[in-house]
């Protein structure tokens, strides 16, 4: 087999069009002021985006993300074999279908004729970072040449409104491209992964009747769950990133940037002190974006990429935890930088 190297070639990110602040009496009017800004002062979290189903079905946005980024990569439908999908929430809007799944239904829509397979996975916040390794897997075995990776994240339509947890969520929309590159270099230079299972009651989404959503699902954590989350959290993602540099013989100062996900200012703050992380190779977007879930990490790449924070060649972490709680670090060596939305903004 010829060796072969991986490129991110294109990331797409969008968020739809309803803005809602903390203080919306629309959604939040049951959530004490009080409660409210002990919990900003907690997370971090100031403003996050809804998807108006007046105005937009997610399906829309989730095909016009995943058409930019094959306009970005310059490729077309065709040219994509392999099609990885992926949704907190994952039944479809308006339709109330669970299955297939989104992967199905996307692909019809793009008319991806030359995909031999599309799946869809589902680790909730690391969901994108697991799919990169998939696809990067699919293209060094020799099953792919350019993959195109989805997640559709529509947390609006589970959340409590009359609780503060409700508060965390927004939605979000994002795309990514993984191409075959002639150069062995380029790609995932090294991984590492670890779940936390006995953790894995912290946090869920179950049916309730007594709350008012779309579907009657509902995320729920109870009332320790931040406190825990404080006491693993912070330290576990950390050990990840150093296992994998470790494997490689680099450390924090060998990486040009960290692409997170973004649950929380302060669990941020706290990887960053624990792996010594000087401010200008990290990006913190919760404050505006609130948690997108799988969609965080790829709308903080698209905004680093906007920003020129990340340069050709550079050496990326691309990190995050997932409430399940599959944990995970990648490694990426880059070649040119990835093409990128130059607006995160939905547009009708």
């Amino acid at each position: 087999m010829n060796m072969c190297g991986v490129e991110i070639k294109a990331v797409a990110a969008k968020v739809p069009t309803l803005a809602v602040k903390n203080e919306d009496p629309q959604w939040f009017s049951k959530i004490s002021s009080t409660d409210r800004e002990e919990w900003e002062q907690k997370w971090g979290i100031k403003q996050r985006y809804y998807t108006d189903l007046s105005v937009s079905m997610p399906m829309d946005i989730s095909v016009s993300v995943a058409q930019e980024a094959l306009q970005l990569a310059e490729l077309d439908s065709d040219d994509i074999d392999l099609f990885i999908t992926s949704s907190s929430l994952a039944v479809q809007i308006p339709e109330r279908q669970f299955y297939p799944r989104i992967s199905h239904t996307l692909k019809q829509r793009l008319q991806l004729k030359n995909a031999t397979a599309e799946f869809d996975i589902q680790n909730e916040c690391s969901s994108m970072m697991d799919g990169l390794q998939l696809a990067a897997n699919a293209i060094m075995t020799g099953q792919a040449e350019h993959v195109l990776i989805l997640t559709q994240e529509i947390s609006s339509a589970i959340m409590d409104r009359s609780c503060v947890n409700g508060m965390n969520f927004g939605d979000g929309y994002a795309a990514m491209i993984v191409s075959k590159s002639s150069d062995p270099t380029l790609g995932i230079v090294s991984q590492h992964y670890q779940s936390f299972p006995k953790h894995h009651k912290l946090a869920t989404i179950c049916w309730n009747d007594k709350v008012d959503t779309y579907f009657g699902l509902c995320f729920d954590m109870p009332e320790q769950g931040a406190r825990v989350m404080g006491q693993f959290v912070p330290k576990s993602l950390p050990k990840l990133v150093n296992a994998a540099m470790k494997k490689v013989e680099l450390d924090s100062n060998d990486i040009d940037f960290f692409v997170f996900h973004q649950p929380a200012r302060k669990l941020i703050d706290a990887w960053c002190a624990l792996l010594r992380i000087p401010e200008h190779k990290v990006l913190k977007i919760m404050e505006e974006f609130g948690c997108a879930v799988a969609a965080a990490m790829p709308l903080a790449f698209n905004i680093a990429l906007q920003q020129q924070a990340i340069a050709d060649n550079s050496k990326i972490v691309i990190a995050s935890p997932s409430i399940g709680w599959g944990f995970g670090a990648q490694i990426w060596q880059l070649g040119k930088v990835p093409k990128f939305s130059s607006n995160v903004h939905y547009q009708i």
